[in-house]
């Protein structure tokens, strides 16, 4: 997310703790390098991740954490995949933003 001359741009997000431009030097070297991937998920695509994920694993997950889990099915996983999300903060303190969108 950058202008034409290269300068961060601020994003928004849903999710306080994805409302800031979080890019630096170890970033760009392991897209470089192909040791990362980074994707991105809409704050509907969150959402409806974040609701999914409440109704079959009985967790409220985070704002944070619900972007990981929108973002698996651009990931072309196999049935023999495994992957690890670590669920980063409590989901209660987002319920005022999930209601307004139930």
């Amino acid at each position: 997310m950058q202008t034409a001359d290269g300068q961060v741009i601020e994003p928004h997000s849903i999710s306080a703790g994805l409302d800031y431009p979080g890019i630096g030097p170890i970033h760009a070297n392991l897209f470089e390098t192909g040791r990362a991937v980074f994707l991105s998920a809409t704050d509907e695509e969150a959402l409806q991740a974040a609701f999914h994920v409440s109704k079959t694993e009985g967790i409220i997950p985070a704002l944070e954490t619900a972007h990981a889990f929108a973002v698996l099915n651009q990931l072309n996983l196999k049935s023999t995949d495994r992957v690890v999300i670590c669920l980063s903060g409590r989901g209660d303190k987002d319920l005022a933003t999930y209601m307004q969108h139930l």
